[in-house]
């Protein structure tokens, strides 16, 4: 077999890169569309009598369920990611993913049925709910392991940054389901929240063809090609073995949900019912918040291979909490005033960091036999338990504490960054700059080894993968 030259499989590791991203941001498109139309699924799945603020936490509730099977679908699927390799489960879960979206987008309304809307909602949520447990871990493990040594933080925050795009895209496809509805089809309001469900399961369509493109990962393939053997419970192995990682894992896995459910999930929600904006508002005040946080990514990536996981950490906490402080000293919230929206970009470029560092930084904490379990396990743990209830939480706070209560979440996000900053330095890394070979079993085998351009190639080729 003739081998491949360094540009050629450098050209590869990008592309491979590029769509196992590329997939992870039309999965949260899927996930996340839910949210812009919040107000709207509210109005179409629950009696009209029911008070704005209960028909609201009745559609967050279902929200939230989806959020709440992700450790159980996340765990089982990475068990088998962890044994037969990450590219076969892609195909899986995006499958489940754009049936399960277009099918919102095709439900009957509590008007026309009664309440098996809200139940066939309901089902279809959690049927999303499995499919991004085990596709989000899944994308971050896939980038990391196709990333150079020297480039595994760029590699995962280029996942994040793509990923996001979901977001962008969710926030752009509800903004013009609702011109559409308004202006092209005023006699089918509903399209306002069925189009954007639609569209997402055509862009599903796209990703399982995209998705039968990609290469299994390198440290996969090493490991599979000497021999090696996962553990045959792989949680176990994880809880056992790798007990200070998980709990880093945790730590970081917190502080990413309590600023991506704020910043990027609740927002919407928060400037319509506690801001008074109007939804199309709320959705422009998104998109700044989203664009910002998306261009700042790839920088703090580059920080974190330059300079080091502590130091990008201890700065993107920082960066949050000075911009929070100012958001939080300004004199006023009110809808349309600079607090409100022009200061969502400073904060965005700060608070990017947090997101941008976890795909990679959890992926190079766990060893490749069990990696896929040891980001799965924490990570959905977490998002589950706390974002699966954090909107919820946020409405309460809002309504109890005040205006400004959004912003107290961030700055404890602030703060168990700065923690994880100091905790970092005695992590052991198996991936990236710093990673020191291993031996033995239980995270302990020497596929693990930093490994050079040439070996990724090699590699490759082995696998038949070049």
């Amino acid at each position: 077999m003739t081998q491949p030259s360094a540009t050629d499989a450098g050209r590869r590791a990008s592309r491979n890169i590029r769509l196992g991203s590329l997939g992870a941001a039309l999965e949260y498109y899927d996930f996340v569309v839910y949210l812009y139309v919040a107000t709207l699924i509210g109005q179409a799945f629950f009696p009209a009598d029911l008070s704005p603020t209960l028909r609201l936490v009745q559609t967050l509730a279902i929200y939230s369920t989806g959020l709440l099977i992700r450790p159980v679908a996340g765990v089982l699927i990475a068990r088998v990611a962890d044994r037969v390799g990450r590219k076969r489960l892609f195909i899986l879960t995006v499958v489940v993913m754009s049936v399960a979206t277009l099918g919102i987008g095709l439900l009957p309304t509590y008007e026309q049925v009664g309440w098996p809307a809200p139940a066939l909602l309901l089902l279809l949520r959690v049927a999303q709910g499995c499919a991004v447990g085990g596709e989000i871990p899944a994308a971050a493990v896939f980038v990391t392991e196709h990333a150079r040594p020297d480039g595994v933080a760029r590699a995962g925050a280029f996942q994040q940054m793509t990923a996001y795009s979901g977001f962008l895209l969710g926030a752009a496809a509800a903004f013009a389901a609702g011109l559409v509805a308004t202006h092209l089809t005023p006699d089918v309001p509903s399209l306002a929240w069925r189009l954007p469900f639609l569209v997402g399961g055509v862009l599903g369509a796209v990703s399982i063809y995209l998705r039968r493109r990609i290469d299994e990962t390198p440290a996969f393939v090493r490991e599979t090609g000497a021999g090696a053997h996962p553990p045959a419970t792989p949680v176990r192995e994880v809880l056992a073995r790798h007990r200070s990682a998980v709990l880093f894992a945790v730590l970081v896995a917190v502080a990413l949900t309590l600023v991506n459910v704020t910043y990027f999930n609740f927002w919407p929600t928060y400037l319509q019912t506690s801001l008074g904006f109007s939804s199309t508002s709320a959705l422009v005040a998104s998109l700044i918040l989203i664009g910002g946080a998306m261009a700042a990514m790839p920088v703090w990536g580059y920080v974190a291979d330059r300079y080091g996981w502590s130091r990008m950490l201890q700065w993107a906490a920082g960066a949050t909490a000075a911009t929070v402080l100012l958001l939080l000293v300004l004199p006023s919230l009110a809808p349309g005033s600079a607090p409100a929206v022009l200061i969502q970009l400073p904060v965005a470029l700060a608070a990017a960091g947090i997101p941008a560092a976890a795909p990679g930084l959890i992926a190079a904490i766990f060893p490749t036999q069990v990696r896929q379990t040891g980001f799965s396990l924490p990570y959905n743990v977490v998002v589950a338990v706390l974002g699966g209830f954090l909107n919820l939480i946020l409405v309460w706070l809002v309504a109890t504490v005040g205006l400004r209560a959004p912003m107290y979440t961030v700055l404890v996000a602030c703060v168990l960054v700065g923690s994880a900053s100091v905790a970092v330095l005695r992590i052991r890394t198996y991936l990236g700059r710093g990673a020191r070979p291993v031996h033995g079993f239980g995270g302990d085998h020497p596929v693990d080894a930093v490994h050079t351009g040439e070996d990724v190639r090699a590699a490759q080729v082995e696998g038949g993968t070049a």
